[in-house]
């Protein structure tokens, strides 16, 4: 049977390599982190004719509102209410006089993870700003989720991927130690995780808050990995059966199990092909679990000479699975990463150093350990097995700290940024009498460049005493904001910090004062500029997306 394992196991070692690139090269280039705010309608610091009686919310994925909240120009707090589902929000305003608003709003993503923000706009004209909202997260109920996190990670690993390891490779132990205290403290841990859980969706900090936060995580996915958490445990402290393979039916049934939990949390478990990040999600959990619990029995088993025909056992079989673990998590990264040069730039990527150093020293010793000492040991070497021991309790110090730190992701989500990132915009605007090139580029999430270069009709170059930039959003009652251009260095015109979120509805007019007599209108949409963008999103790649536009042209 073990030559056999061994067999198995040396297709994976070889092939991983391969396999990563291979999945890496197929999954697309950026995964956002939790819910991102695409647009909103009124647009972030726009300012509006006449009051609206709502705002509408857009959302790069399907999100539960947990509270909103309006501050008036007369610092008057309100609670709003809200409609829609799935990625589609709408918060019902009061009467509203002129002056700024700050609407806040605090979702729950598909995730799990609580996202707050808020959208700044103003009735006719900006006033004095009124207080905003304080959405500093609460450091102690981070810290405190963070911590039962990951003590309900490894209590799972030590009783599920215990039993499984006793199940498989040491029949005779296969019987929980002290399985009424494990199932309490387990039933805690996990009733604790979903109460905090929901102290972070309502944002009141770490505090008691009576039912509210269960009542509002009940309905979650969090709710639902900690339920199947719960079954895994009841059933790995169940006596062994009568026969082994029941025995083992069912350690391998709470397996499956636990690491089905896995993919209902955790931004990876969003990231596209979902196929593809499930199944990751699945084997790199439900393997980690095995691994952490056969540690435990592995070092009881190295004091004993005459258990070590289970050693050489699970020395034979772990392989395999130990790099589709490895495979499966690269390939997690591959997904969440748009490219290794960013790698430093979130804290995802950050976190996913860190773990990837840890897991470095973990395949250092999970190679001593197989190739060094476990011969030895098997062989009765004394100094071989106490070697081994220390090594396995290394082991256990890594397991611990790699739970840890990718108990971190539970925190790397949109907080440094409330919109998704804007792309460059660039149009073409061709008439009879002049032509344009428009290029907005993003500066910041409120902010954007603009820049202009103007021809003649026939691509001559054209030199006119000034431009001016119309922009204005008729759908959302935005009258035309005027921006006069100033000549840069390159020949062209620009202007710089233009207030300006989405392109969405919005129309461009470039005013061309040609001579004291004569004035060119270039008009077009700035949609038409995002949809090239999504265009070359798919495949060409140039600088920046153009698009032809339908314009007018008209003289004064």
């Amino acid at each position: 049977m073990w030559p056999i394992a061994r067999a198995w196991a040396a297709l994976p070692m070889q092939a991983a390599v391969l396999l990563v690139l291979l999945l890496s090269a197929l999954v697309p280039a950026y995964a956002y982190a939790h819910a991102v705010l695409l647009n909103s309608s009124p647009a972030n610091n726009q300012i509006v004719n006449e009051a609206p009686a709502e705002i509408q919310l857009h959302f790069n994925e399907p999100v539960k509102i947990v509270r909103a909240s309006a501050r008036l120009a007369n610092d008057k707090s309100v609670d709003l209410e809200s409609s829609g589902r799935g990625a589609d929000i709408s918060l019902r305003l009061p009467s509203l006089a002129r002056g700024t608003v700050i609407a806040s709003y605090r979702v729950v993503s598909e995730d799990g993870h609580p996202v707050g923000g808020a959208v700044v706009f103003h009735v006719g004209a900006a006033s004095a700003a009124p207080a905003g909202p304080s959405e500093t997260p609460s450091v102690v109920l981070g810290a405190v989720i963070w911590f039962v996190h990951v003590a309900s990670i490894l209590l799972v690993a030590h009783v599920v991927g215990g039993r499984l390891f006793s199940a498989l490779f040491n029949p005779s132990d296969v019987r929980a130690k002290r399985p009424l205290t494990m199932i309490s403290v387990g039933s805690v841990l996990l009733a604790s995780g979903l109460y905090l859980q929901g102290l972070d969706e309502i944002g009141v900090g770490f505090t008691f808050a009576g039912a509210t936060p269960l009542s509002t995580a009940i309905g979650g996915n969090v709710a639902v990995a900690n339920g199947l958490f719960l079954i895994t445990l009841i059933l790995a402290i169940l006596p062994p059966f009568r026969t082994r393979s029941l025995t083992v039916s069912t350690a391998v049934i709470a397996m499956t199990i636990a690491s089905a939990a896995f993919t209902f949390t955790g931004h990876s478990a969003l990231a596209t092909p979902p196929w593809l990040a499930k199944t990751c999600i699945f084997f790199h959990g439900g393997i980690l679990l095995f691994w952490i619990g056969s540690l435990p029995p592995l070092w009881r088993l190295s004091r004993h000479p005459s258990r070590q025909m289970s050693l050489k056992a699970f020395s034979a079989a772990i392989p395999a699975p130990f790099v589709a673990m490895l495979v499966a998590g690269l390939t997690l990264a591959a997904l969440e990463l748009p490219d290794l040069g960013s790698i430093l730039d979130s804290i995802y990527g950050r976190v996913l150093v860190v773990k990837i150093g840890l897991v470095a020293l973990l395949c250092f010793l999970a190679a001593y350990n197989r190739f060094w000492l476990t011969a030895p040991a098997i062989q009765g070497d004394v100094a071989a097995r106490g070697r081994l021991r220390t090594s396995i309790s290394a082991e256990i110090v890594l397991a611990v700290a790699i739970v840890g730190t990718a108990s971190l992701w539970r925190f790397a989500g949109p907080d440094q940024f409330q919109y998704a990132p804007l792309h460059p915009v660039s149009i073409h605007i061709h008439t009879d009498r002049a032509m344009a090139e428009f290029e907005l580029k993003p500066k910041s999430h409120d902010a954007a460049s603009v820049h202009v270069t103007i021809l003649a009709s026939d691509f001559a170059p054209m030199h006119p005493k000034a431009v001016t930039l119309r922009l204005w959003n008729p759908a959302a009652g935005v009258e035309p904001i005027k921006y006069e251009l100033a000549e840069s260095k390159d020949g062209g015109w620009e202007t710089e910090d233009v207030p300006f979120r989405a392109p969405d509805g919005w129309k461009v007019d470039v005013q061309v004062l040609i001579d004291d007599f004569t004035t060119a209108h270039l008009e077009a949409d700035l949609d038409e500029g995002v949809e090239a963008a999504d265009s070359n999103d798919a495949g060409a790649d140039p600088e920046f997306p153009k698009a032809e536009a339908s314009s007018t042209a008209y003289e004064r």
